[in-house]
């Protein structure tokens, strides 16, 4: 009986390790040449699994990709001037195809937080910087 215990709970704690990455849902490599200081007035609010990027600037930013951390990215959605964006952060994945830990009810592990976000369109020469606005 012991031996049988012990045997369901390694299994247990197996079963609910986060799964190694994916490489046929890798995304590109962070580019840190294309890093710079200072951030535009675009803010990134975590609600859970979700962010919200409000644009409160007077410009249209068009498609680009998504930066968190310098390691997880995503394909974005245009963000009109004054509009908010949600993105889920179970959607970003970095090189080897591993996901962002966005936390949630039945995870065992704490959710990654949300440190740095940038956004690189698709002609630019530099990421543009977002403000990180608190965890919960």
């Amino acid at each position: 009986m012991k031996c049988l215990t012990l045997i369901l709970l390694s299994l247990f704690l197996i079963a609910c390790q986060n799964q190694s990455g994916n490489p046929e849902l890798a995304n590109s490599i962070y580019p840190m040449n294309l890093h710079q200081s200072g951030s535009v007035s675009i803010q990134v609010h975590r609600s859970e699994e979700f962010i919200e990027i409000v644009n409160s600037t007077a410009i249209d930013y068009s498609r680009g990709i998504l930066w968190i951390n310098q390691r997880y990215s995503t394909q974005l959605e245009p963000i009109p001037a004054g509009k908010t964006v949600k993105v889920n952060l179970w959607s970003l994945r970095d090189e080897y195809g591993e996901q962002f830990n966005a936390g949630g009810a039945w995870r065992t592990d704490e959710p990654t937080p949300v440190v740095i976000a940038e956004l690189q369109g698709s002609n630019s020469t530099s990421l543009v910087g977002l403000i990180v606005i608190g965890q919960d």
